[in-house]
């Protein structure tokens, strides 16, 4: 299985990622793994950065791919609708479930706007992830996190929400999950 948790950048998927690998025992691939593997060898302004994120991440779920589908993963990410990088990725992650025949079950985390923001300045991000309320404002005007409308889809407001109690709301989801979709099922999840 395959656990997919997206929002925007500082509504906790980190945090709640964690929480919810511990409780399930899984491995837990949070996005700035292999983005920061990037920005570090290249630097954040650097033209090879992305070619070098996507040959990491190519390596990363072609990897992913070939584990056993009993395996479980909890992955995060901030993926958008109409950024063709990021729909380049869920198809990514796609075909890896597709590949392992395991379920992808794709959680949103959403936030309160200004939640979101303070969470977003918060001093473990600095120096790190961004922390500029100004650009994350400008991601909610001019775009919206990926939600593939597929039955395995939880969407969950963290506003009030402590981690632990997140990740008890996303495992109880993940209890009515049913068996690996079939192949073409899953290819119908891209948005």
């Amino acid at each position: 299985m395959i656990i997919h948790l997206n929002g925007w950048p500082g509504v906790g998927k980190k945090t709640v990622g964690e929480v919810l690998a511990r409780r399930l025992g899984a491995r837990f691939l949070h996005n700035h793994m292999l983005y920061d593997l990037a920005a570090t060898v290249t630097g954040h302004g650097d033209p090879a950065f992305w070619a070098l994120y996507d040959a990491v991440r190519t390596l990363t779920y072609d990897a992913l791919a070939q584990r056993p589908a009993n395996e479980v993963f909890v992955m995060t990410n901030a993926l958008r609708v109409n950024t063709p990088r990021d729909l380049e990725t869920w198809s990514r992650l796609v075909a890896a479930a597709t590949a392992r025949g395991a379920p992808l079950v794709p959680i949103v985390l959403e936030a309160e706007v200004e939640e979101n923001i303070r969470r977003l300045q918060s001093e473990e991000r600095r120096g790190r992830k961004l922390t500029d309320p100004e650009r994350l404002k400008g991601y909610f005007a001019d775009n919206s996190i990926q939600k593939p409308a597929v039955p395995e889809l939880l969407v969950l407001d963290i506003t009030r929400l402590a981690p632990e109690d997140a990740a008890a709301r996303i495992e109880a989801h993940l209890g009515g999950i049913a068996p690996p979709p079939a192949s073409a099922r899953l290819l119908e999840m891209r948005q």
